[in-house]
This record gives C-alpha cells, structure tokens and sequence, in this order.
C-alpha cells in the first residue's frame, strides 16, 4: 500500500471531523475538532479539542455527541484555536467523509477571523462519502458508521470528532484498494464527466487513470470482482408439461397437507420448520380458489407464513391445471416484501422443493437505466449537464460495470429522489427499449426482462405496476388469469396515489428545459432536431418553426412561473407555534371558487400550452416527412420528440380538469409546501371512486383473484375492504372470504393495558412521564406510536433531557437518521425506546427483544382535512350514511390493527401494548378496536398501576 499511496501522491494526507450543534455554518458552531496525520497509510499525529460553542449545546446534538454543554464550558471557542488547527493541517491533501461540511466551517471560521482562507484552497481535497457511493454503492446506506462497520472497523463512539476522523482515513486507504478493481477506460470516463468541475476526488481518479496507463493495463475489460452478490430478476425454466390429473388424483386437502404437514415436504428440507394448521388450511383455501376459479379475501395473521401459503398452491396449480397460457400475478404493496418473495421464498420453493417454474421480478419502466440513452447522455455531457451535478452520476458509471438488471434500485449510491432530472434523461422511456431504437443492446434491460415475462409462469410485481398496466393501452404486464393481492389493506391508498394526476412548477419547468433551454448553449429536443436537420441539409425547412417554438417555450416559462407565484401570494402557507413554515392542503370543488381573479393567468396557461402542443406536433409530422426517405435515422429522435409531446399533453389535460373542476367523480385539491427558502405549489386531482377503478380494470377480467393481509376484517367482516377494493362489485357468491387466524399464543405472549385518566386527550407531558418511568423502571426495548409529527416532536422535547441522564438511547422519527437507520440502530440497541408516526404503524419488523413494550399514544382516525378524506366522508353522507361509523373507524381500526401488529413477530416473542388512548373505553366505537385485539383488554388507573401491571408481566418467568 505505501507504494500505491506514493503513486497516488497520498503518502501523506489528513484527516479532519468537526462535531458541531447544527448544519448552518453561518448560526451554529464547533464543538469538536479533530486531526489525523496518516504517513504511508498509517495514523501517525493527532490532534484533538473541545471548543465552546457560547451558547447551550441543543439537547438532539448532546444525544448524538455526548458531548454536553458542561464539558465545553471551560474550553475556548474554535475562533481562538484555528490556527492551531490550520498549522496542523498546512498543505497537506485534506480528507474527509462529507468533506464539504467541515469545510464550509471551517472556511466560515477563517472569515470570521479575517484570515486568508486561499491556504486552504490549495489543499487538495477527497470525500469518502462520494467514493464509498461509487465504489460500495451496494450499502444500503453510505453514513460513515455503515461504511467503516463494513469495511472491518468499529463504530463505537461514532460522532465523536477523534473516532471519526480516524474511521474516515482508514475507509479512504479501503476505497483506494476497491478503485483499484476497476480498468483504465473506467477511470478515463469518470475523467471526463468530471472535467471542469469541483469533485474532491477528481485528482484521485486522475491518478488512478495515470497509475494504469504506466502499468500499461489500459486494454483491460475485466468485469471486477466485489464484495456484492448480483441480483437477477429470472429463477427457474417454464413449465414445459403439465400434469393433467394431478387435482383428479390428489384432493386440495391432502396436497395442503403433503407440503405444510407435519410430515410434509417443508418440514423435510427446512430445519427448525413449525407446522401451522393456519398455513395448510390458507393453502387449500387458494387452491380451491384456483380450481374453482373464485376470488378469495383472506385474513392471514402475523406468523401465518402466507406467501408459501399462496406461492405453493399457484405454481402446484400451474403444473397441474394442463393449459400452458395460464398466468400467475403476485402484487405486493411494498418493496420489501416485493423482493422477500422474489430472493428469498421463490428460490426455496425453486431449490428446496424442487417445484419446476419460471419467475420475474418486474417493475415499472421508470425503474430501469437504457443503455442508449445513458451512452448518448455521457457521449454530449458538454450539454445534457452541468458541472455542479456531475459528481451524481459517478456510481452509475461504477455500477453498470456489474448490474445484470439495470434496475436503479440496486444502487443506493444514485439517489433518484434527489437526482430526478437525470435519471429522467437516462432511464428508460417508451419508444426506446421495447423498440428496434435499442436494438444494439438487445432491447437494455427492460426489454429483456419484459421478454422474459411473457415467457414466466410468476411475475411478481408490486401494486404501483398493477395499476399502471390496468390504465395503460400498451400493456406492461403479460396477459395472465390469475391475481394475488398481497398487502391488500393498501391497494385502495395505493389507487388513489396511482391514478392521480398532478401539474406543479418544477414538472413544468423540467419539460420545457427538455425541450429547449438556454441561450450561449443551447439545450434540448429543439437543439437535437436542429443538429439533426444541419446533418441532413434539411436546416431552412424547420427553421420557421423552431424560432416559434423557442418562442413558445419561452412565454410558457415565464407564464408558468408566474401563475404559481399568485397562488403562494394568494393562499399563505401556516405557521407552527415556533414560527416555521407547514404545508397546506386542500380540497376544492370548483377551480373559481378557490381561485378568484385567476380567469386570465388560467386562460393564457392553456393557451401557451395548446399552441406549444400543436407547434411540436406539427414539428415532428414535418420532421417525418424530410426523412420519409430514412425513416430509421431518425428513430431515436422521434421517440424522444414522441415523448416530450406526449408528457406535454398530459400536462395540458391535467391542468384542464384542475382548473375546470366541478365534476363529482373527481377530487381536487391544492397543496403549498415549504422547504427551506421554496415555496412549491401544486395542484392535484384523482377519481373518488376507485374501488370502481380497480374491479373495471383489475379484477373483472380475472379468473381467479386472491386478496390477502394480516388485517382484512373490520367489525369481524370483510365488507369493508371488499367494498374498497372493489372485491364485492363480483359475484358476490363466487368470493370467499376466510380469516385463518394466527399460529401465536397471544394469551401467553403479551397483554393489552388501556390507562384510564380524566378529561379529553391525553397531554404530551403525561405521555412523556410514563414513557420516562416504563424506560427507567421496566428497562426494555419501547416503540411509541403517534399520529401525527408535532406532538411526537413535542413528547421528544419533554424526555430527551431526562433519556440523556439515564444513558438510555432515544430514537425519533425526524430527530436524526433516516427511518431504516433508526430502525437498524433500535433492533441492534436493547432497551432503547423509538417514537415513530405514520409510516412505523405498519411495515416494521422488530424480531425478539429489541421491543417488548408498544406505546400507542392515539386512535390512529384519519385527518378529516385530508381532501381524500375529506370527499368521502362528503360522499357517504350524501348517500344518507353514518360517514363516522362508516368510514372513519374502520379506517382507524384498520391501522390499529398494522400498529398492534408490530409487537408480536415471532413465537418466542413477549410484550405488552400500552395504549394511552381512554376512547377505546368510554366511547361507543370502542368496541370495535377491542374486538380486533386478540387478547382480553384491561384497564389501569394510572401511571403506578401501570407500571405495577408491567412489572408483574415481564417478572413472570416468559422463555
């Protein structure tokens, strides 16, 4: 290694962390500084301090730190020992994890003191951070913890300044060692993405490209080896032959059983397998809905192991129904179990089983990279992006070294989220993949997998999917004859997210950026069809037209701006009781009526929109004709131009329903966000209806439908959600609805305690006393549910102080760390306590006794401004319905359930749910959250009750 870092002109650098109370160099300060001299990758010299802040350390940064307001009082302020720091540092290359943080205080720093700060402007820079999104793209995050536990090292007294900094150096010498994996031509267009920018780590790659070119490595295509198990998105080989006889021979019972049994197959091949009378009796439910071909709902509890219930069953099925056309569809709500199905059940079944099958995992277009448009996207850099962005896109170049999917997804160092732009410029769109555009590449990746699926026997696909092939005229899926719904309580919600129809500033500005901006370089489909034309001497015959979409685009643009711009002047967003900026959100019926005095920016919208409309199309129609001769040359450019049109188009639909309204079988709403100094504005509308949307599009055709949850039933019915989903739009004597319980004994395993008080709703302080007491009298892992952000914010105000005393660790949503990280961190941390909102009721695996105790602060009802809420509630009232009664609780009570669901995960699992929430007894309506727990309810007065009741469960002797 010491060879290699002289090559690289690394044999000595340094390392810097701050610690500091907050993000803002300009209002927060240093609290810790650290320095470490690595000579011929080894730490040799260190330097570390505290520093005052002069001012209260906030109370998140003491948890995350432990660095405390008392430790600092005696130290001096950063200003008074950054010479000190700056000597340390001298000219040595700089390296840091997120390098841009330290330095943006560290440069704050020199301003303020008047130094000059270009002595820290000819230290050459490295980012760990961005290296370890290229080159370990595969992490599911890049926090310097994750990367320095992967590479081999501790992060015990993570966010101290002198542990980072340390970590830091030694994941810089690991990343150097995996960028050496790669060849010559890697390095040469990562080069050339990020000449003329910014990047820290642009000299490293530089020298890399330099070290092989001297080792004369430069032909080397070599795919490297990593510490990264490829995904593929095809298991097994279809079905050749079936067996005709098979259901003729064997009744449903006995096939249930010769798989699920005691001596069944599973329990043959998987050790530790626990026979459930639940599971056998699922699976024969699904095939008899199979050879009957009827559509069963099917409440499956926790611990059921119900997709084997279902994925046995269909693919026994397919090998024995004697047609070769027949099609199975497994839909899930969320990736994870999109991909549990996939990876992990699939292959069992394929492997352990020796079931004969062939399954895809297939997602939407949007999810897949196109190898034509990302080489034509590197190829013109220079034009399709700036410098500032380029660093993004670096994993990408690392990543397709290795994928065999193109599905983005795999790379969590791209974050499509925060890159939208570019990845809408690089995946995958119609006219390319699927057509003789990308032939060159054997159709990328989504023409190959969706090959592949008209060929599978299973595609399991997630409900986003569903619904879009259901819209779509050109259909994503394959046809098949059977669906099976997994997570079902969701596909309603996820109906009304899919099948609505937005139109905000930055969609807008995007589209006409695509198709034509600037002015010194241009930009865009226009430039692309202009170069075109020069190529073909074809210039003057589209020149009139170009002038007068450029034009266009132009007027639109500012006319966008502007419209949006009176919607904030008009409809102020709120203000919290600390002065900070919320959203608002809204539904309105009719556009004018919401709107006054928008006639005339709404009719010139529309307008610009309708002339720039016709303008491309009349462009492509002239396009077509001067090449009537080649057609083929101007395949791609057509695709893309067909694209832009037809993106336009929807906008102009959208905005038509939008500011028309008026139309009952439609929601409408605004919505006004704040993030930061933006203000977006954007308006929304999606049908009421769309129960009727999913049995006309999904479920009418179908053969056989399966729909599955572990929480179906409301009321001990399945009416409800057969009537949101559309399910009971079928024959309703052709749908079987069975709730096959749960293999866990919840008699043995947990308890249910309602604390009684007085009054209305329960205070953040009560709920922040009896939290403190169960963390510091019970000691066991603790999730607290809440229903909305501000009073779980509120609660973490009221007991971080006292956590911090204790030593207990405390997790929030929204206070540090992303959902997973502080999921990850409250199963590896016992006894630390986890408050969490919407997304933690459902979707939260928590195994054993990392939680033991649920806290359910609040009846989870729906909020009745939510304009979805809003319109239902408007519209079972008009069909003269208890819209309480009939639409509010068993929503609540639906989620209650997911929520209570999180306690008990496995058969060895204990624990008490708490629920904070008197309702449940005093309140008519409270029978029916009582009657969905599966143990008896009891009731405490008070917090001393409480705790004795607890004390009493947990000293029982529970294995």
């Amino acid at each position: 290694m010491k060879e290699i870092l002289k090559q690289l002109y690394l044999s000595d650098f340094v390392v810097i962390d701050f610690e500091t109370t907050g993000l803002n160099p300009a209002n927060d300060a240093v609290i810790e500084f650290s320095g470490i001299r690595f000579i011929d990758g080894e730490p040799r010299e260190i330097k570390s301090f505290l520093c005052n802040p002069g001012f209260e350390i906030p109370i998140e940064i003491e948890l995350l730190t432990g660095i405390t307001t008392t430790m600092v009082t005696e130290e001096a302020p950063f200003e008074k020992r950054l010479k000190e720091a700056l000597t340390f540092i001298g000219e040595l290359p700089i390296v840091g994890h997120n390098i841009g943080f330290d330095l943006a205080f560290l440069k704050e720093y020199i301003r303020r003191v008047k130094k000059n700060h270009k002595s820290i402007l000819k230290n050459f820079i490295y980012d760990t951070s961005l290296l370890a999104q290229a080159f370990f793209f595969y992490l599911h995050n890049h926090r310097l913890t994750t990367v320095a536990e992967y590479c081999g090292f501790s992060a015990k007294d993570a966010h101290r300044a002198e542990t980072d900094a340390l970590n830091t150096g030694r994941i810089f010498l690991c990343l150097i060692r995996e960028a050496m994996k790669y060849d010559f031509e890697t390095f040469q267009t990562i080069n050339r993405i990020l000449e003329g920018t910014d990047d820290p780590n642009k000299l490293l790659y530089l020298h890399l490209s330099e070290r092989l070119s001297a080792a004369g490595s430069i032909g080397s295509d070599r795919i490297p080896v990593i510490d990264w198990h490829t995904p593929n998105n095809v298991i097994g080989k279809k079905i050749e032959s079936t067996d005709n006889e098979l259901f003729q021979k064997t009744s449903t019972n006995v096939l249930a059983a010769r798989f699920f049994g005691e001596s069944g197959k599973i329990a043959a091949v998987l050790k530790n397998y626990e026979p459930r009378r639940q599971q056998k009796e699922m699976a024969k439910i699904v095939l008899d809905s199979l050879l009957s071909e009827q559509t069963a709902m099917i409440e499956a509890g926790t611990g059921v192991g119900k997709t084997l219930a279902y994925l046995v069953p269909s693919i026994l099925w397919l090998n024995g129904n004697g047609k070769d056309d027949n099609r199975v569809i497994v839909a899930s709500n969320t990736k994870n179990l999109q991909e549990q199905i996939f990876y992990k059940e699939i292959p069992f079944i394929s492997q352990e089983l020796k079931l004969p099958f062939k399954a895809v995992l297939l997602k939407g277009r949007n999810n897949y990279i196109c190898k034509t448009r990302w080489n034509r996207f590197l190829a013109d850099i220079g034009n399709t992006l700036g410098f500032a962005n380029r660093s993004a896109i670096i994993p990408i170049v690392i990543w397709m070294k290795h994928t065999k999917t193109g599905d983005i997804s795999e790379n969590n160092g791209f974050h499509v989220t925060n890159n939208f732009a570019i990845w809408k410029e690089i995946c995958s769109e119609p006219g390319f993949c699927t057509t003789s555009v990308c032939q060159k590449y054997d159709g990328c990746y989504l023409g190959k997998i969706r090959h592949q699926s008209q060929d599978a026997d299973i595609v399991i696909v997630n409900h986003s999917l569903l619904l879009a092939d259901s819209a779509s005229d050109s259909h994503a899926l394959p046809d098949y004859s059977v669906l099976i719904v997994d997570e079902a309580h969701n596909l309603e919600k996820n109906a009304y997210t899919y099948f609505a129809e937005k139109i905000n500033l930055p969609m807008l500005a995007s589209l006409l950026n695509e198709i034509s901006v600037g002015t010194t370089v241009e930009r865009g489909i226009v430039k692309n069809v202009v170069d075109f034309c020069r190529q073909i001497k074809k210039l003057r015959d589209i020149e009139p037209i170009v002038e007068k979409i450029k034009d266009n685009v132009s007027d639109l643009r500012i006319t966008t701006v502007s419209f949006f711009k009176k919607i904030t002047s008009t409809h102020f967003i709120n203000k919290n009781s600390n002065g900070k900026n919320y959203g608002v959100k809204k539904r309105y019926k009719v556009f004018v009526d919401a709107f006054p005095n928008f006639e005339m920016e709404t009719s010139t919208f529309a307008t610009e929109m309708n002339n720039l409309y016709e303008k491309l199309v009349g462009l492509n129609e002239k396009m077509k004709t001067l090449v009537a001769d080649f057609p083929e040359l101007y395949d791609e450019l057509n695709a893309k131009l067909t694209n832009t049109i037809s993106e336009l188009d929807f906008y102009r639909s959208t905005f038509k329903k939008v500011v028309n309204g008026n139309d009952e079988k439609m929601i409408f709403w605004y919505e006004i966000g704040a993030s930061g100094r933006e203000t977006t504005v954007e308006l929304a509308c999606t049908p009421l209806a769309v129960n009727t949307e999913i049995f006309e599009k999904v479920l009418k055709e179908r053969q056989t439908t399966i729909l599955t949850s572990a929480t179906l039933k409301v009321a001990d019915s399945f009416e409800y959600i057969g009537s949101r989903t559309g399910a009971l739009f079928l024959d309703r004597e052709s749908v079987q609805s069975v709730a096959v319980g749960s293999p866990f004994k919840y008699s043995d395993q947990m308890k249910f305690f309602t604390v009684s008080q007085q009054g209305g709703e329960i205070q953040p302080s009560v709920i922040a006393s009896i939290l403190i007491r169960l963390a510091k009298e019970i000691q066991r892992g603790i999730m607290a549910l809440f229903t909305s952000y501000s009073s779980l914010g509120d609660v973490y105000k009221l007991i971080a102080p006292t956590f911090k005393n204790l030593g207990i660790t405390l997790l929030a949503q929204g206070h540090g760390g992303s959902r997973s990280s502080i999921l990850d961190q409250f199963r590896a941390e016992r006894n630390s306590v986890l408050l969490g909102t919407d997304s933690f009721w459902e979707g939260v695996d928590v195994i054993g006794n990392s939680l033991e105790i649920l806290v359910i602060t609040k009846l989870p009802f729906p909020v009745p401004s939510e304009p979805i809420i809003e319109a239902n509630v408007e519209k079972f009232k008009e069909e003269g319905k208890n819209s309480f009664n009939e639409y509010y609780v068993p929503e609540a009570v639906l989620k209650f359930r997911q929520g209570v669901g999180r306690l008990i995960r496995s058969t060895s699992d204990i624990g008490i749910v708490i629920n904070l929430d008197n309702r449940i007894d005093r309140m008519p309506y409270g029978r029916f959250f009582k009657e969905c727990i599966p143990v008896t309810t009891e009731t405490v007065a008070g917090e001393d009750e409480l705790i004795q009741s607890v004390q009493q469960f947990f000293g029982k002797d529970k294995v």
